[in-house]
C-alpha cells in the first residue's frame, strides 16, 4: 500500500543517521498498530534503534505516539508504579511484596505487567499461582478503588499495543535497544498516568546490564523522559549476580513470596530489594523524608499490614485470601543436583539456572523450576544439595538435568585449585 511505502522511507531516512520528526514517528507507528508493517520492517525499526540510535527528543516522539494509539487508564487520584527491566532469575516475585507494602503505607498501586520474554517466570506469571491476572480496565480501576491496588496482567488492556508488536519482534531478534526499553515501559506506565516510578536495574552476570555505568546511562533515560511526562523516576541500580531469594519458576516463587508475607519475613535478597522499592515509592509520594522510607516498609511488612493488604488484592483479582503456601503445586517429578567439593559458593550463573528452568517448563509449567539452597558465600561440604529442579514431566526433567550436569552453575571456590602434572 502507499501508507506502508511512506513508513519504509522514512526508516530509510534514519539509516542514514538523521533524525526523524514527531510526523514521521507517529506515521511509523500508526502503520505498525494498523498492521500495515511486515515483521521484516517492524524488526528493521528496532534494529535501526540499536546500530543508529535515537536521541532524548524522538524518544520521547516515540513514547508519545505509542500512548496516542492505544487505551489509557484514568484513576482520580496520583497512583504509583515499579517496575524491573528483569533478567535476574528470581526477580519476578519482589512484587508480590513491594505492592502490598506500597499499599500498607498508603499508596494507590495500579501494578501491571507483561508474561515472562526471555525468564522462567515474569510477574504476571507468578500472580497467576495466586489469583486472575487477567484483568479488564474496569476490574483494574476497581481492584485500584477497593483494595489500593493490583498485580495484573497488561495483555487485555490495549495499553501502547505497539510496544507488544515490538516485544514480539524483539523475542525473535534476541535485541533490546536502550531507547526501546525505555519507550517499551514509559509507554505502558505513562498509559496508565503513573505519578511516580521506582524502576529497577538490576547489574550483574548475565542480566540485562553489564556495568553500573551502563546502567546509570539507561537510568538518566529513563529519568528525563518521565519528566518530559510529569512522572517522577527514580531508578535503583540494585545487585543482580545472582537469584533473588531461593526460587526460580511461577509456582516456586509464589510459595516463597507467599510464605514472606505470611511470616512478616523473608530472604535477605528478596526483603532488601522490595522494600528499597517500597520506601522510594513511599519518599516519592512526598509520604517521607528521603532516606526514611524503607524502615517504614519494614515496618508494615514485619507487622503483617503488607500481607493483610496483599489477601485483599487476591480477594479482587478473584483468588482465594486465605491460600496457604502448601496449597500451591509443585512439579511432581524433581531431582537434587549436590556439592562434590567442600568450600565457600563464590559464583552463581544466572544464565544456567535460567536455562534449566526453562528446560524444566518454566513458565508454561507453572509449577516447574527451581529451589536454590545455597547464596553467595554461603559454605558447603562434600555432598550438600545445592539446589533442586521440579518439573510435571519426567521427559523434561532429564533434559533439565542433563543440561545442568554439563555446565557449572554454582562455582565452589577451594584453596587448592589442581595438582599438575
Amino acid at each position: 500500500g502507499v501508507t506502508a511505502s511512506e513508513s519504509l522511507n522514512i526508516m530509510a531516512k534514519k539509516t542514514q543517521g538523521m533524525r526523524l520528526s514527531r510526523e514521521e514517528i507517529r506515521k511509523l507507528i500508526a502503520d505498525m498498530v494498523s498492521g500495515l508493517l511486515d515483521d521484516a520492517a517492524i524488526a528493521e525499526f528496532v534494529t535501526l534503534q540499536s546500530t543508529v540510535g535515537m536521541d532524548d527528543d524522538e524518544i520521547h516522539e516515540l513514547i508519545r505516539a505509542m500512548v496516542e494509539t492505544g487505551n489509557k487508564i484514568e484513576f482520580p487520584y496520583p497512583v504509583y508504579d515499579e517496575h524491573s527491566i528483569g533478567g535476574v532469575p528470581g526477580n519476578s516475585k519482589v512484587a508480590l511484596l513491594a505492592v502490598p507494602t506500597s499499599v500498607a503505607l498508603g499508596l494507590k498501586v495500579p501494578k501491571t505487567s507483561s508474561r515472562a520474554i526471555t525468564s522462567p517466570s515474569g510477574t504476571a506469571d507468578t500472580m497467576e499461582a495466586l489469583a486472575n491476572v487477567s484483568l479488564t480496565t474496569e476490574e483494574i480501576r476497581n481492584a485500584v478503588e477497593k483494595a489500593g491496588g493490583t498485580i495484573a496482567w497488561t495483555g487485555r488492556l490495549n495499553l501502547a499495543p505497539a510496544d507488544d508488536i515490538m516485544v514480539r519482534i524483539e523475542r525473535r531478534l534476541l535485541l533490546d535497544p536502550p531507547s526501546q526499553v525505555v519507550a517499551s515501559i514509559l509507554s505502558k506506565k505513562v498509559s496508565l498516568g503513573i505519578s511516580g516510578l521506582v524502576i529497577d536495574l538490576p547489574v550483574g552476570n548475565g542480566t540485562k546490564l553489564q556495568s553500573e555505568r551502563e546502567a546509570e546511562n539507561l537510568a538518566a533515560m529513563f529519568v528525563k523522559q518521565g519528566g518530559k511526562f510529569n512522572m517522577s523516576i527514580k531508578a535503583l541500580i540494585t545487585f543482580g549476580g545472582e537469584p533473588i531469594g531461593y526460587t526460580i519458576g511461577p509456582n516456586l516463587e509464589a510459595i516463597e513470596a507467599l510464605t514472606a508475607l505470611m511470616k512478616g519475613e523473608a530472604s535477605q535478597s528478596l526483603m532488601d530489594k522490595a522494600m528499597y522499592i517500597a520506601g522510594a515509592l513511599y519518599e516519592m509520594a512526598g509520604k517521607a523524608n528521603i532516606g526514611e522510607g524503607e524502615a517504614h516498609a519494614r515496618d508494615a511488612f514485619k507487622s503483617g499490614k503488607s500481607y493483610e493488604k496483599f489477601k485483599k488484592i487476591l480477594e479482587m483479582q478473584g483468588g482465594n485470601p486465605e491460600v496457604k503456601p502448601e496449597d500451591i503445586p509443585v512439579g511432581e517429578y524433581s531431582e537434587t543436583i549436590y556439592s562434590n567439593k567442600s568450600g565457600a559458593v563464590t559464583f552463581i550463573d544466572n544464565r544456567a539456572l535460567t536455562i534449566i528452568s526453562r528446560l524444566a517448563g518454566a513458565p508454561l509449567d507453572k509449577a516447574a523450576g527451581i529451589k536454590l539452597y545455597v547464596k553467595i558465600g554461603n559454605r558447603v561440604k562434600s555432598g550438600d544439595p545445592l539446589f533442586k529442579i521440579y518439573s510435571s514431566s519426567s521427559y523434561r526433567l532429564s533434559e533439565a538435568l542433563a543440561f545442568a550436569n554439563s555446565v557449572k552453575e554454582i562455582e565452589i571456590g577451594t584453596m587448592l585449585l589442581k595438582v599438575f602434572p
